[in-house]
C-alpha cells in the first residue's frame, strides 16, 4: 500500500514538472526565440527624426529613444551600456508625396542588410546581432526629413562599445 501511495506521488509530480516546464520552455522560447535566419528580419520602427537627429556612430539607449518624451535623452557614450549603435545613415530619394511604408521598408531592409556585414564582419544571416532601423513618419516627410538610420543591436541584451568589426 505504501508502494502505491508513493508511486502516485511520483506520477503527479512528474505530471505537474512537465506541465510547468512547457510553460518554461515556451517562456525561454518566447524571450530567446530562434537565433537570426539569412533572410533580414529586422523590426522597422518609426523615425524619430522627427524630434532628434541620428548619426552613424551615434550609441543609443532603445528604451529612452522610442519613448515619445522630448525631454528624454536616448544618447549614451559608446563605451558604456547601450542597446543600439547607428552603423549608417542615409537618405531615401525624396518624391514630393510620401511613398508607401512598404515601399520605405522593402528599401530600409535591403539597404541595412547591405551595409551590416561590412560594418560587423560578419554576413547577416549568420551573425548573433540584427539590426533596426527608423525612417520618416508622413509628418516628418512633409518637413523634408527623408533619414534612415539602422542601428545594430545584440538580442542578447546590452553592449560595452562599438559593435563596428565584432564579428559575432
Amino acid at each position: 500500500m505504501r508502494f502505491r501511495l508513493t508511486a502516485a506521488s511520483s506520477v503527479a509530480i512528474a505530471l505537474a514538472i512537465g506541465v510547468s516546464g512547457c510553460t518554461t520552455l515556451g517562456t525561454l522560447y518566447e524571450a530567446y526565440g530562434p537565433k537570426p535566419s539569412a533572410t533580414p528580419i529586422a523590426t522597422p520602427s518609426f523615425a524619430p527624426t522627427g524630434l532628434i537627429v541620428l548619426e552613424t556612430g551615434d550609441c543609443l539607449d532603445r528604451a529612452a529613444l522610442e519613448d515619445d518624451d522630448r525631454d528624454t535623452d536616448p544618447f549614451v557614450d559608446c563605451a558604456e551600456p547601450h542597446d543600439l549603435e547607428v552603423y549608417v545613415s542615409y537618405d531615401l530619394e525624396g518624391t514630393r508625396e510620401y511613398p508607401s511604408v512598404e515601399t520605405i521598408v522593402a528599401d530600409a531592409t535591403a539597404q541595412c542588410a547591405s551595409y551590416f556585414t561590412p560594418f560587423v564582419g560578419l554576413d547577416f544571416g549568420i551573425s548573433i546581432l540584427d539590426f533596426v532601423f527608423y525612417y520618416p513618419t508622413e509628418t516628418s516627410w512633409a518637413a523634408g526629413d527623408r533619414g534612415v538610420n539602422c542601428a545594430v543591436f545584440d538580442p542578447y541584451g546590452s553592449v560595452e562599445g562599438t559593435l563596428k568589426g565584432a564579428a559575432y
